[in-house]
């Protein structure tokens, strides 16, 4: 027997990824119908009238509308404002209205030319800054989803301190992961059960259970990616093919083309945020006053906790008296927005760490001594005036990478004549794990652990492999803690039927908080055998507590820690349980002659105690980082008149291999409890990249992505 925490073991899932053997949605045996949608072609308006063509045979298709919905016609998430299919008002290109299914995919497309629909078009709100001027009102009395303010300390005597103000933007960004959305139903003797690519499988229940009136089976196919982009939309996904299949009574498949994913799914929330600092002549800060606007799109989705989070992440971890933040997320009448890895974070991080280097700036100082004098003491409190328990751990990182990267005498060396100017810059961020304030609580998730003869474990979760290595960790955190080979545990993609309901695989929470779940209920298992040394001792041990007991599940769920403390209405408290730290630094060459921008080295420390498997935590972190400079870089939606225009991965640019700087990734902290990793590696680099770019050129940059004719109109 070994010890299985802290080895590089292979994932499990390797060789039938690199073999082609795994199945997704799309590789399952399939004799059924296809499905498509027929959306709206306006941005904003009524809907005055459904035409079929009479001379087109409908007479083999399946046709729903909302007129079929036995249940609700509600995907609820926080509030239930969206429809699955629309009734009356649409309000966005793209909105689904009525589905077709058929055997052949062909005919689909050919029978969606002979629906007419006639509406009647509003004005509709296209950006943010239209949807704030209230140009029309979409929502509610002012285009608001929500507000959420808070303010800590005291504001100090503006007088006598230097102040500036900045605003800064940052765009959409597709998820982009390898498969589309995807999602089937399968039909047998009046039951449907739904089967497809998804983080969080309770989560469609719940939408289909509003949907049916009952509780439907759902299973979670082998998904190949998903970055935030399934957590929310497969509850659309499947309540579509239901729809379908318990009209037809047959099974039904529906898969996106790459441009429909992009055209019509979720994305992430582009933001405003301004910031205006007091500080000192030393870049000392005593003051900040930030609004935040996050444009939701035209549903509200998941928009309230992207912005929570970006309000907790708004003023990173720096030492400053008085903090005051207002915030509102507003309706545009564009695709809905929603979860993407960072949930908010990404956002903050670039609008915090561009302004303490635009401090720098305005006292001509180096962004490190800025960034030095601001780190936190045990006195310090953060946004929602909790203690900055994290104060030692912050100051040791800082200090490691400042001298791992030899950032100072590369920050003094300026190129002059040269045609490629250099730059380095540097981002020091944090992460909180898991849900805010209390959410973890109010989730209450739980894990199973079935023990079985021969000593075989099966682990029962609904956390779910999407990529991020979930199905080699957690099964490495049970094996460690019972000291027994790997090979004894289980764990397979998981049904609603026959796991524990242990959250969403979303927040950084996976191994922070189901592996701790899992690692309690390992212990109780221990704790139930005698004891063992040895693979043949523990199997004997199994063999006689089962001839004894009847207990083969042992379970774990989880608890409030003490010390969090959060009252939301004041937004004040522990907004998380833990927090992940990272300090990251980019060197860039700029091009004066092409514009382009390179990414030449990368330091990604990162500190996130314990490390389970370290070659899943560097993939994890690799990339985060590509995700990360092609958000700082490369990506850009680009909207007309509320609709998506560059809708294939020709025209819609993430870096390639090519592309990616070397990078030098190391773990701080290793021997602390295991904090989130996931979302982590997504919040820093942009804005470390943006402030390289700032260095290279002696320019300010408010907004990303620095494309290249943004780099030709900075340096005119």
């Amino acid at each position: 027997m070994m010890k299985t925490i802290g080895k590089s073991i292979q994932r499990v899932d390797a060789s039938t990824k690199a073999d082609g053997s795994l199945r997704y949605s799309d590789d399952l045996e399939f004799e059924g119908l296809h499905a498509d949608v027929v959306r709206s072609s306006v941005a904003y308006g009524r809907i005055l009238s459904i035409e079929y063509d009479a001379d087109f045979d409908f007479s083999k298709f399946t046709l729903v509308t909302h007129k079929d919905i036995k249940g609700s016609n509600k995907n609820t998430l926080l509030i239930d404002d969206q429809p699955f299919l629309a009734e009356d008002i649409v309000r966005f290109i793209g909105e689904p209205i009525l589905l077709l299914a058929h055997k052949s995919k062909e005919a689909l497309y050919e029978a969606k030319k002979h629906i007419f629909i006639e509406y009647e078009e509003f004005d509709a709100l296209y950006t943010l800054q239209e949807a704030q001027a209230r140009k029309n009102i979409i929502f509610g009395e002012d285009n608001i989803y929500k507000s959420i303010n808070t303010s800590k300390g005291v504001a100090p005597d503006f007088s006598t301190l230097n102040t500036i103000t900045r605003t800064y933007s940052t765009p959409h960004q597709e998820q982009l992961y390898l498969e589309t959305q995807s999602m089937i139903a399968r039909y047998s003797d009046n039951e449907i059960k739904i089967i497809g690519s998804m983080q969080c499988p309770f989560y469609v229940e719940s939408a289909l259970e509003i949907l049916t009136g009952k509780k439907v089976e759902i299973e979670q196919a082998p998904t190949g990616g998903a970055f935030g982009g399934k957590e929310d939309y497969p509850s659309i996904m499947a309540a579509f093919v239901y729809l379908l299949s318990e009209k037809s009574q047959k099974d039904v498949k529906l898969i996106y083309n790459r441009s429909d994913d992009i055209a019509y799914t979720t994305k992430r929330h582009p933001a405003k945020m301004q910031f205006t600092s007091y500080f000192d002549d030393a870049g000392k800060l005593y003051g900040l006053e930030i609004e935040i606007a996050l444009d939701g799109g035209a549903y509200c989705t998941l928009t309230p906790i992207v912005q929570a989070r970006a309000v907790l992440h708004i003023a990173g971890f720096y030492d400053c008296e008085y903090i005051k933040v207002t915030s509102n997320s507003y309706a545009t009448n564009t695709p809905p927005n929603g979860s993407f890895r960072g949930f908010g974070a990404p956002q903050a991080i670039f609008g915090i760490e561009r302004h303490i280097d635009d401090i720098a700036t305005e006292l001509s100082l180096s962004p490190l001594q800025v960034r030095e004098i601001n780190l936190p003491t045990k006195n310090s409190k953060s946004v929602t005036n909790a203690k900055i328990e994290e104060y030692k751990r912050i100051k040791t990182l800082f200090e490691t990478v400042r001298e791992a990267s030899n950032f100072d005498a590369k920050h003094r060396k300026k190129t002059l004549k040269s045609m490629t100017k250099k730059g380095i810059g540097m981002a020091l961020f944090m992460h909180g794990a898991g849900f805010i304030g209390l959410g973890e609580t109010f989730l209450a998730s739980k894990v199973w652990l079935e023990l079985h003869q021969e000593g075989q474990i099966e682990i029962k979760i609904s956390s779910v492999e999407m990529g991020q290595g979930a199905m080699t960790a957690l099964p490495q955190i049970v094996a460690d803690t019972l000291n027994i080979p790997l090979e004894f545990l289980s764990y397979h993609t998981p049904n609603t039927k026959e796991v524990a309901d242990s959250g969403p695989t979303i927040a950084s929470r996976t191994v922070m908080i189901v592996g701790t779940l899992l690692k309690e209920a390992a212990k109780k298992i221990k704790n139930a055998l005698e004891e063992y040394n040895d693979i043949h001792s523990y199997k004997k041990s199994v063999k006689s507590y089962l001839g004894k007991n009847r207990v083969e599940r042992f379970e774990a769920q989880y608890q409030k820690p003490q010390h969090i403390k959060w009252d939301e209405e004041k937004f004040y408290g522990n907004g998380y349980s833990d927090y992940s730290l990272a300090c990251y630094v980019a060197e860039v060459d700029v091009d004066l002659v092409t514009y382009q921008v390179k990414v030449t080295n990368f330091y990604a420390y990162n500190d996130v105690g314990e490390v389970i498997n370290p070659t899943l935590a560097e993939g994890q972190v690799a990339g985060g980082i590509a995700q990360g400079i092609g958000y700082a870089l490369y990506e850009r939606l680009v909207y007309e008149q509320g609709r998506v225009k560059n809708l294939h991965l020709s025209d819609y640019t993430i870096p390639m291999a090519a592309d990616m700087p070397k990078i030098e990734i190391a773990f701080l902290n290793t021997n602390a409890s295991s904090k989130g990793l996931g979302e982590l590696p997504m919040d820093g680099p942009a804005a470390a990249v943006a402030n390289a770019v700032c260095h290279a050129l002696d320019v300010k940059i408010d907004a990303i992505p620095i494309l290249p004719e943004d780099v030709e109109r900075l340096c005119r």
